[in-house]
């Protein structure tokens, strides 16, 4: 898969898409439901929390809270079963995606809103809404046809500014692996 971007997360992620444009009011409470995501997962990842700071600490449990409420509020709407995995690469403003099917993908560019579940056992998604482009590749020595997706999202600014910062962490985190993976097989 081609790596557009320096600062990526790359993992098997489910995901699903809704062909179309979003109207202005949906839109505005799926990045509201986005950024509630994207600080509560923030938060998650934060493991040293000062003790004597207590507005951070206040402000750490009040998005504790708004992600149960969240969730709470999704189990009573009842919760579908996850879509299918891909192998996903997020950058900044790009998703890329592969898949061996076209099914359940639109064959024509155009706009979308892409649900990606970052963490699949909290069963809520990241929602993007962006223009999709795809192209059909078939890779040396293979009878396989892959379908490659590439969706340019736009977030509101605030969104965007935490999922840089997700994805930042993720990716300082996956070095980190990588440098303890290869001192310890270096001994």
């Amino acid at each position: 898969m081609l790596e557009p971007h320096a600062v990526v997360l790359e993992d098997m992620l489910p995901l699903s898409l809704e062909m179309g444009d979003l109207e202005t009011a949906r839109r505005g409470r799926l990045m509201l439901d986005n950024m509630a995501l994207l600080k509560a997962l923030l938060v998650m990842d934060d493991h040293l929390l000062m003790d004597d700071d207590n507005r951070e600490a206040i402000s750490s449990l009040e998005t504790k809270i708004d992600l149960l409420l969240l969730l709470v509020g999704k189990g009573i709407q009842g919760l579908e079963p996850l879509p299918p995995c891909y192998p996903c690469l997020l950058g900044a403003e790009d998703l890329y995606w592969e898949a061996a099917s076209s099914a359940g993908f639109p064959h024509e560019n155009g706009p979308v809103c892409v649900a990606l579940f970052l963490r699949p056992r909290i069963a809520m998604p990241l929602f993007l809404p962006g223009t999709l482009q795809m192209s059909v590749t078939q890779p040396e020595a293979s009878a396989e046809t892959l379908f490659r997706y590439h969706l340019h999202f736009q977030l509101d600014a605030r969104v965007q500014e935490s999922l840089d910062r997700l994805i930042f962490r993720h990716h300082r985190r996956s070095i980190a692996r990588q440098k303890d993976h290869h001192h310890f097989s270096a001994e």
